[in-house]
């Protein structure tokens, strides 16, 4: 097992997960092969999850929208954990078998369903992961986290990232295509404080996207401290875990 620094590991995986995806994506869905195989875009929950999730004991998280299972294959702080993944998309779930028989995701079940509408029993949650899913027109930050916020365990963390509203006057300007939902900084930080968490990491996220978009996501903060994306870590209020 490689890893690097910024807490991604597996990556000697990377090419044959990529054409395992490559292999198995039904027409319409191929072109996220290189989406989901692109480590850059988990580079921010890694090491967030590196500098406060790490050590020996074993979580029971959630990761909700996981997609094809990258997050739980290649972010070094979930490895061996005991994690539910989540995801509406039915296109998706043939591929927790298929890396099964490779090897891969042996603590993590998968099950389909909608986050706003799904159930859990069991104990609760140490870590639920929203991560690259709140973009989404059909998913409300409020609302998704006042629904989970029952699930997660005094002192469990929450990792959510989400889009700028503050930001969306310049993809008007540069005359760009703006299907997002997107959230204003300041009441996120409100909503979080007021619900019950205490965010414990804040950052601008310019990880994701081709070389090109990640320098101007670079230089939009460099020149006005605004990021188009932002990522967090809450800890649930009532002890830390």
């Amino acid at each position: 097992m490689s890893s690097d620094p910024v807490g991604l590991t597996n990556l000697d995986f990377l090419p044959r997960y990529r054409e395992i995806l490559e292999a198995n994506l039904p027409e319409g869905f191929t072109e996220f092969a290189q989406f989901f195989s692109g480590p850059q875009r988990l580079a921010t929950l890694a090491a967030m999850l590196a500098a406060h999730a790490q050590g020996p004991r074993r979580r029971r998280v959630l990761n909700v929208g996981s997609g094809p299972f990258a997050t739980e294959i290649f972010v070094a702080a979930l490895q061996d954990q005991d994690i539910l993944a989540l995801d509406y998309t039915p296109e998706f779930a043939p591929f927790h078998s298929l890396l099964a028989q490779e090897g891969r995701l042996a603590t993590t079940s998968f099950r389909q369903a909608d986050i706003l509408t799904a159930d859990f029993d069991g104990p609760p949650f140490d870590l639920v992961i929203l991560h690259d899913i709140l973009y989404e027109p059909a998913l409300d930050l409020e609302a998704v986290v006042t629904k989970l916020a029952p699930v997660i365990a005094p002192g469990g963390l929450l990792y959510i990232d989400f889009v700028n509203a503050r930001t969306r006057w310049l993809w008007r300007a540069l005359g760009k295509s703006d299907r997002f939902r997107r959230y204003d900084p300041r009441r996120v930080r409100r909503f979080m404080q007021e619900g019950g968490f205490d965010i414990i990491d804040w950052r601008p996220t310019h990880h994701a996207g081709s070389r090109a978009v990640q320098t101007f996501h670079r230089t939009l903060w460099a020149l006005f401290r605004a990021s188009n994306n932002y990522a967090f870590l809450a800890r649930a209020k009532g002890g830390e875990r």
